[in-house]
């Protein structure tokens, strides 16, 4: 998972105010529940030192109801110049939060979206196409969606003989070509701008054929057929729904291979890879590390690993006097060592992959770094 879009709060000297709430809008008292909770949350934030502006910039955010229905939770975090971040989630938390501290509490907002799939879907038919571009974890009803069409209308072929039905099989090939042309340009526009992990092809198979021969190679790479689809009434939805969700699943399979096979590869032969708390919090000291893998523990209770930081992102240490010997201004503080994981991550443009059983990790923790030298653990 990329971490780019955190890097101005990770760099922010903060003090920072962490919300993640439920705001669905399941029920009519909706409203007046959450008034009720970011009272509650205000009172605490307030109680752990929050900057006041940042509580004032929240009060005109944090009760308002998300524009989309259904399940939905909501990240924000502010500081005393303001909102930083304002984000809706796939699903509410278990259990709201609100922290206030030097270092963003960033980790239940990497966890929400560490599996999204950021996605264009291609609705196709001869004429044309409905082009979805979205995301897995976006909430329902934000999706972008743009028709495009070229207004060929000469669209079916039919039996017959002579040159009149020649002229008539060529002009149909016609429409479907600069048609198809359309769909590809305005494909490879979204590409080139949005960036996305893989490209949904449906609908009707000629006209896909067509396409293909019309896109760029840019588009060509990440096109996957997904069967069932249609731009048309009477598509089974279920099945679709469930053959875009198994598309989207084997990207994220691919994903996190890719990370684990080169973690176990440059581990196997003492290479560019760490394991273990410290050795990590070594290479982020360094800025070497290129993506973190962490078997995460979204309730680590009371026991949780901590790690010391200054200032900067990258003061970080597992004792103080690690980062006392980097010559910071005042005191080293301790704080949550995911929190300062992900403020050095973000800041340093690494990424994290969040891993299950595979690979074999020390303390839960490992590291592809960008490149090793002589002083890197092994």
């Amino acid at each position: 998972m990329k971490l780019d879009w955190l890097k101005p709060v990770s760099t922010d000297p903060g003090p920072h105010v962490c919300v993640y709430v439920d705001v669905s809008r399941t029920r009519e008292t909706g409203a007046h529940e959450m008034e009720v909770r970011w009272k509650d949350a205000r009172d605490a934030l307030a109680g752990q030192g929050a900057p006041e502006g940042a509580l004032q910039a929240l009060d005109g955010v944090a009760t308002t109801p998300p524009e989309v229905g259904g399940p939905v939770g909501r990240a924000l975090i502010a500081s005393a110049d303001g909102i930083e971040i304002d984000v809706l989630l796939p699903d509410p938390p278990a259990q709201d939060e609100a922290v206030s501290g030097p270092v963003a509490h960033l980790m239940p907002l990497v966890r929400s979206l560490a599996d999204d799939v950021r996605y264009v879907l291609v609705e196709l038919d001869r004429a044309g196409a409905d082009i979805t571009v979205t995301s897995s974890d976006a909430p329902r009803g934000s999706e972008e969606v743009r028709e495009v069409t070229a207004g060929h209308d000469l669209l079916h072929k039919v039996p017959g003989g002579g040159w009149a039905a020649l002229r008539y099989q060529h002009a149909v090939q016609d429409s479907w070509d600069h048609n198809a042309a359309a769909v590809a340009d305005e494909l490879h526009t979204i590409v080139r701008e949005q960036h996305p992990e893989v490209v949904l092809l449906t609908g009707d198979t000629k006209a896909a054929a067509a396409l293909r021969g019309k896109a760029a190679k840019q588009v060509l790479e990440l096109l996957v057929d997904v069967p069932g689809g249609s731009r048309h009434a009477g598509v089974h939805e279920e099945s679709f729904n469930a053959a875009v969700a198994e598309a989207l699943e084997q990207v994220r399979r691919r994903r996190r291979d890719a990370v684990v096979d080169e973690f176990e590869q440059e581990a196997g032969r003492g290479g560019r890879a760490v394991k273990g708390l410290g050795p990590v919090v070594d290479a982020l000291r360094r800025g070497q590390v290129r993506t973190v893998l962490l078997r995460d523990d979204p309730n680590p209770g009371e026991d949780s690993e901590t790690l010391w930081v200054g200032a900067g992102p990258l003061e970080i240490g597992t004792t103080a006097d690690e980062v006392r010997a980097l010559g910071v201004d005042g005191e080293p503080l301790r704080v949550r060592a995911d929190a300062a994981i992900v403020r050095a991550l973000a800041a340093s443009d690494a990424e994290i992959e969040l891993v299950a059983e595979r690979p074999d990790l020390v303390q839960g923790i490992g590291a592809v770094l960008r490149y090793a030298d002589a002083s890197t653990p092994s």
